[in-house]
């Protein structure tokens, strides 16, 4: 797969600041039927490090330019943001091993999201580790302005190289449901490296547990538990591959009913 990330886009000019050649990444063409399933087993990976409340990033004055893919003001953000005292929160979580940052490389709605790869960078520097940036999201989800319901269907694809035997921590600018670092996460471990930890910029406290843990599940299966079927014709996965928010927004989802009619109506699409 040809990286656009490395093919037009040039570490060494990120990292100085110096104006950079952006352009976009189209969305993946192939149908989703191509497409790898975004999860084959439930996860198991630690707590998500939530290094700022929701809403951090975006009162930023240079989020939006950072996240339509200006490199100088993606920098700036990670500058202001991941402070000396946030390394040392990171440092303190993550002890000291040896892991590859992996930050999520996506193409949004307003452009190439710098954010994530300006954290992984900074991140590595006061640590001392490295980055990658072989593994990239391949389609895009389109998932900032779907409600709670939809985000759950809204997948997230990763491609790229993965070192089995690795270990890798996954670096994103924003956590609402985990989707994201539940597919990366996948992909990784599809290909034989270890996702030893996960790090959100800003997010909600609520949803750092990505596990979904069995009590959660089993609430799930008890309320919508005749439509499992259906959702996995619809996602290629089951409710026990979802993470703690995702499937905690199917069960507290109002009208109930609007959970049930959203699954069968992505199954019926799925067919078609």
């Amino acid at each position: 797969m040809r990286n656009p990330w490395l093919s037009r886009y040039s570490l060494v000019t990120f990292s100085f600041g110096r104006q950079a050649e952006i352009d976009g990444l189209e969305q993946n063409p192939l149908p989703l039927d191509a497409l790898v399933v975004p999860r084959s087993s439930p996860l198991n990976i630690p707590d998500v490090l939530v290094l700022h409340p929701l809403g951090a990033a975006t009162s930023h004055p240079q989020y939006v330019a950072a996240k339509a893919g200006n490199p100088n003001a993606a920098v700036a953000l990670s500058r202001d943001l991941v402070t000396p005292e946030i390394v040392e929160v990171v440092r303190a979580a993550i002890g000291v091993r040896e892991a590859t940052l992996v930050p999520v490389l996506a193409v949004e709605q307003c452009g190439r999201n710098m954010i994530p790869l300006a954290v992984a960078i900074r991140l590595a520097r006061a640590l001392g580790m490295v980055t990658t940036q072989e593994i990239i999201q391949t389609a895009k989800a389109n998932r900032s302005a779907k409600s709670a319901l939809d985000r759950v269907f809204a997948h997230a694809y990763f491609g790229g190289e993965v070192e089995a035997g690795k270990s890798y921590i996954l670096i994103d600018d924003t956590l609402t449901q985990g989707g994201t670092f539940a597919a990366l996460a996948d992909h990784i471990a599809r290909n034989g490296g270890t996702v030893v930890g996960a790090i959100a910029l800003t997010g909600k406290q609520y949803s750092a547990r990505l596990r979904l843990s069995g009590e959660l599940l089993e609430q799930l299966r008890t309320k919508h538990g005749d439509a499992e079927d259906a959702f996995r014709s619809a996602t290629g996965y089951g409710f026990a591959e979802l993470t703690e928010s995702e499937a905690r927004a199917l069960v507290r989802y109002k009208p109930a009913q609007s959970v049930r009619a959203t699954i069968f109506a992505q199954r019926d699409a799925r067919r078609r």
